[in-house]
C-alpha cells in the first residue's frame, strides 16, 4: 500500500469467539455472534455496515458456510455497497489491506472483516487433497501421498536450519514462550505452559517439524470493523491506524519448485512494507508474527527486517521475544497456542494491545506493531499504530 494511503483508515471494533476444538454450535452461529460483537465494540449499529470482506470459509460438508452472502442476510445489512475476498496472502493482514483500499477510495464507509475456521470432525480427512486434486506440479506429488501442508513445509525448514545453523533449543525457545503467553489468554486453546524438555520430547510429524511446532485446527471466528480516520475519531474506541499494508509472492509461486527454500514470499511483501509508512522496524513495540507452523516465524523476522539475517536463532535464545523482552512476539500465544485462525487472531490481539486493553498480557507503552500472515508462496503484512 503506497504512502498516499498512510493513516487514512483505522480499526475501530473487534470481536473474537474464543478458540476450541468444538465450540458446540454451528459456524454460522459463532460467526454471527462475533461479527455483532465487533460492530457493537465500535459503537455502531448493524445498519451502519456498508462494506464486508472475508475469505472462503473452511467448513466441513453439511455445515452452513458463513460467507459474505450468508452474513449479509444474517446481520440484516440493508445495503452493502462493497464486498471483497481478501487482498493477496496472509488473510488477517490481507483483509486489513482490502478494507483500507475500499475505504480510502470511497467505496464504502464502514467495513466488517471476518475469518471463520472450523475444526475437523470425527471421520473427516482434514487438509489432504488426494490424488483427485492432481494437476500441474501437484501431479508429481499428490498421487504419491505428498498432499498435506506440513509435508511441503518440512524441506523448507530443514534447509533453513542448515543454512542458519539453527538448533532445536532455539526453535523450542519460541514455542515454550508462546505457551507461556497463551496461559494469560482466555481465548486460547492451549493454556498450559510447557518446558523445553517437553518440547524436545514431542514427536516429529514430518521431520524436522515437531508436533509442538504445529498449530491446532479449531472452531474460531475473529472479526474487526474499519472506517476512515475522520469517522474513527467519533466512535467508541481509540482508533488503531493502518500505516501500511503489503502483499507479495515470488517469481515462481509453487511450494515445490520455489527458487530458494531459505526465502519465502514474505521477502517480497517485506521489501515494500515500510515505504511511505512513516515507521521502521526499530519503531515496533511488539510484533505479531504468523506461526501456523512455528518455524515460519524464523523467516518472517528476517524478511520484514525485524532481526538481521542469520541472527534469529540467537535472538530467540536470548529471550528477546518473550514478554518484557526487546521485541515481544505474539503476546496472545500466536496461532501456535491460541489456535489456527490464519492470523485473524493476530489482528484482534494487536488491536487490544494498541488500545491498552490486553490485561495481564499488556505490552507496556505499546504504540506500534506489525502483523504478518501467509506461508511460503503467499504473504501479507500490515503496520498499525495509535
Amino acid at each position: 500500500m503506497t504512502g498516499d494511503l498512510r493513516d487514512r483508515t483505522a480499526i475501530v471494533g473487534i470481536g473474537h469467539s474464543g478458540a476450541a476444538r468444538d465450540l458446540g454450535v454451528l459456524p454460522g452461529v459463532y460467526t454471527t455472534t462475533t461479527c455483532v460483537q465487533a460492530i457493537r465494540d465500535a459503537g455502531l449499529e448493524l445498519s451502519d455496515i456498508d462494506g464486508i470482506t472475508t475469505l472462503p470459509p473452511q467448513t466441513p460438508p453439511g455445515y452452513n458456510d458463513p460467507d459474505v452472502s450468508y452474513m449479509i442476510e444474517q446481520l440484516g445489512l440493508p445495503g452493502v455497497r462493497w464486498y471483497g475476498t481478501g487482498l493477496g496472502g496472509g488473510v488477517g493482514p490481507g483483509l486489513i489491506g482490502d478494507a483500507a483500499i475500499a475505504l480510502a477510495t470511497g467505496q464504502c464507509n464502514y467495513v466488517l472483516a471476518f475469518r471463520t475456521m472450523v475444526a475437523p470432525r470425527p471421520g473427516m480427512t482434514y487438509n489432504y487433497m488426494g490424488k483427485d486434486g492432481a494437476s500441474g506440479p501437484l501431479a508429481f506429488t499428490l498421487p504419491y501421498g505428498l498432499g498435506v501442508f506440513m509435508q511441503y513445509f518440512a524441506p523448507w525448514y530443514r534447509r533453513y536450519r542448515y543454512e542458519r545453523g539453527l538448533t532445536d533449543e532455539q526453535m523450542g525457545a519460541y514455542v515454550v514462550a508462546m505457551r507461556d503467553n497463551a496461559s494469560r489468554n482466555e481465548r486460547a486453546v492451549f493454556r498450559t505452559p510447557i518446558t523445553m524438555d517437553e518440547y524436545l520430547a514431542s514427536p516429529f510429524v514430518c521431520e524436522p517439524l515437531r508436533r509442538f511446532d504445529c498449530d491446532l485446527p479449531v472452531d474460531v471466528c475473529g472479526a474487526f470493523v474499519m472506517t476512515t480516520a475522520e469517522r474513527a475519531k467519533d466512535l467508541a474506541q481509540q482508533p488503531v491506524y493502518v500505516s501500511a499494508v503489503s502483499t507479495g509472492t515470488g517469481p515462481r509461486p509453487d511450494m515445490i519448485f520455489w527458487h530458494d527454500y531459505t526465502q519465502s514470499a514474505g521477502y517480497f511483501a517485506g521489501s515494500s512494507l515500510w515505504e511511505g509508512s512513516g515507521l521502521s522496524p526499530s519503531d515496533m513495540d511488539f510484533a505479531m508474527m504468523y506461526d501456523g507452523f512455528a518455524p515460519l516465524v524464523l523467516l518472517g523476522l528476517e524478511e520484514y527486517g525485524l532481526v538481521p539475517q542469520g541472527e534469529v536463532g540467537a535472538f530467540l535464545e536470548s529471550g528477546a521475544h518473550r514478554a518484557g523482552g526487546a521485541l515481544p512476539l505474539n503476546p496472545h500465544g500466536g496461532n501456535n497456542s491460541e489456535g489456527r485462525s490464519h492470523a485473524i487472531g493476530h489482528v484482534v490481539e494487536a488491536t487490544l494491545q494498541l488500545r491498552g486493553q490486553a490485561g495481564t498480557r499488556q505490552v507496556p507503552g505499546a504504540e506500534a506493531c506489525m502483523i504478518n500472515g501467509g506461508a511460503l508462496k503467499l504473504a501479507g503484512a500490515a503496520v498499525l499504530h495509535t
